[in-house]
């Protein structure tokens, strides 16, 4: 799939709609199933598969009724943020396929919004302490 400039890109988590979970949910579904059909439905091999699409599922419906909520709370966002990352990364080795929407899913997602980003770098610098070259945008 090529990355034109008008194809959509996520930047913060607030931006994912249950349709982007649902997608990637789906596509998972396919290359998960394709292997579990491939191994068989017995063998260590079969059940490490059939937990996977266990855990693919629960984590995208988990996520979609996350992103339901209105105003989420701190908690909230934070698995939001986390449980896109699970399922995106459990996608990556699969962005070679037809299918991989390369705009939504390559780049991480780190924050909920631009304000946790912003706090986070607040919390880094406070953490950090003064810096001994006084260079603040190091």
């Amino acid at each position: 799939m090529s990355n034109l400039p008008h194809e959509r890109r996520l930047t913060f988590a607030e931006d994912l709609t249950p349709e982007d979970v649902n997608e990637l949910e789906a596509f998972l579904n396919v290359h998960l199933g394709r292997v579990y059909d491939a191994v068989g439905s017995s063998g260590e091999i079969s059940f490490s598969l059939r937990a996977l699409l266990i855990l693919v599922s629960d984590s995208a419906a988990m996520l979609a009724a996350l992103l339901k909520v209105e105003d989420p709370d701190t908690w909230k966002r934070t698995v939001i943020v986390r449980e896109w990352s699970r399922l995106r990364g459990t996608a990556m080795d699969f962005n070679h396929c037809d299918g991989y929407n390369h705009a939504l899913w390559w780049e991480p997602i780190r924050h909920y919004n631009a304000a946790d980003e912003a706090d986070e770098q607040i919390r880094i610098r406070q953490t950090r302490g003064p810096d001994p070259d006084g260079d603040e945008g190091a």
